[in-house]
């Protein structure tokens, strides 16, 4: 019987051989006993015959009469799996839409169907005087509605005449039509963002990326670019321009962008250009909806896929170019589950589909820029914006040296409130960013100073005051405002600190004529709600947005002028190596909203740091020097990209048991670096910054080296003594490649 590599789905290392009596196509989910019970498998390959007599189990059923992933997908696989220490039956499951991904009981999702009728012959065939009125008459509106096709839903002949439905049972018995079943697609897109015209002309710098792309689309050979642009010099216009290429040469394009706001005007500028031939893939997808963009791009009738991470999975048998937008964004990193970083991924993908992949940025990361200066990465730049734009003029104020004429608005310097005021006289746009979500950023005890606490984690409470909640941004817990102190029995409790809804009501009294806006995932959770917003901020509908993160990168607002960064602080005290990276790429993203139109733009920072490096780059738009000094910084932390990190997160419910398994395992590798010599720094273990998360304990420790494939090699020898060293209480997760130490 013949026997078969499967991939089951369950937290199991490698694969299983199960047989089957049929030959069985790779690529599609079958069930097969696990210990007692069925679980879903997919099949990788077929094996060789045993020559000796074994006791193989039996794939019990097939779920699919094709595969729902292709072949070339396997090897892949099969790489993330072994980088990231991850069950392979568990990749693909990730890899899969909601609907594929399946239990036991199978799809989630099934496709879609509607019922047509379709007309055997002519109306002027028809024998119409035999007919019943009610048969006739559904013809008659046949012939009406259907626009000359021979084929019509039924659904549109019912609605018209409720008579219909009887009608057409008796049409199609005497053989004048056939009532068949076809797949129906659900609409991803809802509401797009406007036409987007293709330019006339491009700039120099412009044709020379897209010159050097196309060169590298038709060699098919695989080639990493670097695209740096600066905000506004036409970036995605380049991406449009390679994928048109692409397409001419019967080839597939893959793009990926960071967040789900941004995926939306992607997708509005993809579509406007390339039609039917687009998919998209996002978590901003029903379940049906993804179910079906996925068997859209497997059956070969989208040509490009747009989406956010996750969209690296999407189901191409074949790609000719891969492009990752914000390429140095760190949502592109999975956190919980299968922890890859998707524009790694990307780079990955298209190494095996021997292709060219184009990183995008205005802000690259540090070690993208490093590997373009060493050679490994070809750079593209775009040095200036379109049309002879200037970049916005940046103001730095210093919060501990401003005077403000009023207390309440401790938040809003002198300066950054007259702007606001001579933007909103002028009918002109203005963005306001905070990084914090929510009306407070805790609650404080005025009498005894003691925090406000969630009780699962250990982390403050934020106000959220439109819901009229206390709610934790980690596990969900939440309380009600109106509480007393649990230190001391105080009820003189109040909020302190500043997030987007607090500054968007304090924007609201004291400009009572201005039309404001919140864009962040508390106001606009859904996507048709950002869309929404969006549309409002283009139409100039809104005078003042308020937003976080999510309007701050990518977003293109032509008529806003001003952008004032509320406090440019937040993120430079986190415990982090990239803190100082990642404050200058937000800020430098943010700076970039402004001055997009035919009016110059302005920008206002406040900040209590105002001699900062990063600070001072971003006033002078000066990308390379902070590269210049976080790569200094690194080269003698041995941080990357001068060396790889893989972070070992242990958690449980019992805080000593976490603590004796971290210590553990500190013991045992640092036994195995001693007794193979190795050159390898394990840091810690120590309790996590984050050090209670839903009622879990977190402790880690960290692996530093410049060799991955011995960091790899000390994972293994670690997960091999797992169960002594965690026992069934405590949970090891491995992080390859860490974003953040949180």
């Amino acid at each position: 019987m013949p026997l078969y590599e499967v991939a089951v789905a369950a937290p199991l290392p490698g694969s299983l051989t199960y047989s089957h009596p049929q030959r069985l196509p790779v690529g599609i989910r079958v069930l097969v006993p696990l210990g007692s019970r069925l679980v879903v498998g997919y099949v990788l390959a077929q094996l060789p015959e045993a020559e000796e007599a074994v006791s193989i189990k039996a794939v019990a059923d097939c779920l699919d009469a094709y595969p729902v992933f292709p072949a070339q997908l396997i090897p892949f696989f099969r790489w993330m799996a072994e980088y990231y220490h991850h069950p392979i039956g568990e990749v693909i499951r990730t890899a899969l839409p909601a609907g594929l991904s399946g239990t036991s009981s199978g799809a989630a999702a099934k496709a879609k169907t509607e019922t047509v009728v379709r007309l055997c012959a002519p109306l002027s065939d028809q024998p119409v005087a035999a007919l019943k009125k009610s048969e006739q008459k559904t013809l008659e509106l046949f012939y009406q509605c259907c626009g000359g096709s021979p084929v019509m839903p039924r659904r549109e002949l019912t609605k018209l005449y409720s008579g219909a439905t009887g009608a057409l049972k008796g049409l199609a018995a005497a053989g004048l039509i056939t009532l068949e079943e076809r797949h129906v697609y659900r609409d991803p897109f809802g509401e797009l963002l406007p036409y987007s015209d293709r330019p006339a002309e491009l700039t120099a710098e412009q044709t020379a990326a897209v010159s050097a792309l196309s060169t590298a689309i038709d060699a098919g050979a695989f080639q990493t670019f670097l695209l740096h642009g600066v905000t506004g010099s036409g970036k995605t216009e380049v991406y449009l321009r390679a994928t048109e290429h692409c397409l001419a040469q019967k080839k597939n394009v893959l793009v990926l962008v960071p967040e789900l706001a941004l995926a939306s005007q992607m997708e509005g500028q993809f579509y406007s250009r390339f039609g039917e031939r687009l998919a998209v893939l996002h978590s901003g997808l029903s379940a049906g909806e993804r179910f079906d963009q996925w068997q859209r791009i497997l059956r070969g009738e989208a040509k490009v896929a747009v989406g956010a991470r996750s969209a690296v999975f999407a189901p191409f048998a074949g790609l000719g170019l891969v492009i990752v937008d914000e390429e140095h964004e760190a949502a592109y990193k999975q956190d919980d589950g299968l922890r890859y970083n998707g524009r790694d991924m990307a780079v990955l993908r298209a190494r095996f589909a021997s292709c060219p992949v184009l990183l995008g940025s205005a802000t690259p990361s540090v070690g993208s820029f490093y590997h373009a200066e060493q050679g490994k990465y070809r750079l593209l730049a775009l040095p200036k914006r379109i049309g002879g734009q200037v970049m916005p003029t940046v103001e730095l104020i210093d919060l501990s040296k401003e005077k403000r004429g009023r207390k309440e608005n401790w938040f809003f310097s002198d300066r950054l409130l007259a702007a606001l005021k001579e933007n909103l006289a002028a009918n002109l746009q203005s963005l306001l960013f905070v990084n914090r979500r929510g009306y407070a950023a805790f609650m404080l005890c005025r009498d005894c100073g003691a925090v406000v606490r969630c009780r699962n984690c250990r982390v403050s409470l934020t106000l959220h005051r439109g819901r009229n909640q206390l709610i934790c941004h980690y596990c969900g817990y939440t309380l009600r405002p109106d509480i007393i102190c649990p230190d001391c029995g105080s009820g003189d409790v109040a909020g302190l600190g500043l997030g987007s809804e607090r500054v968007e009501a304090e924007v609201r009294r004291l400009f009572p004529e201005a039309r404001v806006a919140r864009l962040d995932s508390d106001a606009t959770g859904s996507r048709r709600e950002q869309l929404a917003v969006l549309r409002q901020v283009r139409e100039q509908e809104i005078d003042i947005l308020v937003g976080t993160q999510m309007a701050a990168k990518g977003l293109h607002f032509p008529k806003v002028t001003l952008v004032g960064v509320v406090w440019a602080d937040s993120g430079l005290s986190l415990p982090d190596c990239k803190a100082a990276e990642r404050t200058f790429q937000l800020l430098a993203q943010v700076t970039g909203r402004a001055g997009r139109g035919e009016l110059a733009g302005k920008v206002i920072i406040q900040t209590h740091q105002s001699s900062h490096y990063v600070l001072t780059a971003a006033r002078a738009h000066d990308c390379r020097a902070v590269y210049e000094q976080e790569i200094a910084l690194r080269s003698m932390l041995g941080y990357p990209p001068f060396g790889r990190l893989i972070n070992l997160r242990f958690s449980g419910e019992n805080e000593m048991q976490v603590e004796a398994a971290a210590k553990a395992a500190a013991v045992l590798l640092r036994a195995v670096i001693a007794q193979n010599s190795l050159i390898a720094d394990i840091l810690g273990p120590a309790p996590a910054p984050l050090a209670l998360i839903k009622n879990r304990f977190r402790w880690q420790l960290l692996l530093k080296g410049a060799q991955p494939e011995m960091l790899h090699w000390l994972c293994d020898q670690l997960l091999r003594e797992k169960r002594k060293i965690c026992g069934k209480k405590v949970r090891l997760t491995v992080d390859v490649d860490p974003e953040n130490m949180m």
